[in-house]
């Protein structure tokens, strides 16, 4: 048996919390790994290195686009920029967030999960009726970004304390 460390542990596991997240009439868990092994997310969550919003962002867009191009090199299968988001946001809540309780100095920057049930119960409060009718699925890059933009204005944070609106129950 090779020798095993939690390091890779942690990284299998978010893999496929990841892959579980976004598969459904996507793709299967192998290729989702191969695209998250093509962007550099392992290094990061493993990495102590201090990172300001700014930095994230840039790396955020830099594995998207990453996670993009594998998967279109591993399959004839497009990947849109909200489903590359939500497998980021994925990975990185479970090998990042969880295992520091929300309180590492990434916990205010690291995404949350935009899928339908999020949109849909942020669509309750005021002026943000709409959100209900986005695909996350479907967003562009463009999309994404002026979505959390938008939120992040809304709601003073873009961070896992939005996920206060998620409710698996609504799966």
């Amino acid at each position: 048996m090779e020798f095993y460390t939690f390091n890779q542990h942690r990284h299998n596991y978010a893999i496929w919390t990841a892959a579980r997240a976004v598969q459904r009439n996507f793709t299967s868990t192998s290729k989702i790994k191969y695209a998250i092994e093509q962007t550099g997310l392992q290094e990061f969550a493993e990495s102590d290195q201090p990172f300001s919003i700014k930095e994230f962002e840039t790396l955020h867009t830099i594995w998207a686009m990453k996670m993009q191009e594998a998967f279109q090199a591993s399959e004839i299968k497009t990947c849109s920029y909200g489903r590359a988001a939500k497998i980021i946001s994925i990975y990185l809540k479970t090998s990042v967030l969880l295992g520091n309780q929300g309180n590492c100095g990434r916990s205010e920057f690291i995404h949350p999960p935009i899928d339908g049930i999020l949109l849909k119960n942020m669509s309750k409060n005021e002026g943000l009726a709409d959100l209900k009718a986005i695909r996350w699925t479907q967003l562009s890059q463009e999309d994404y970004w002026k979505l959390v933009e938008r939120l992040r204005t809304h709601f003073n944070r873009f961070d896992w304390r939005l996920e206060y609106y998620w409710t698996p129950e609504l799966e």
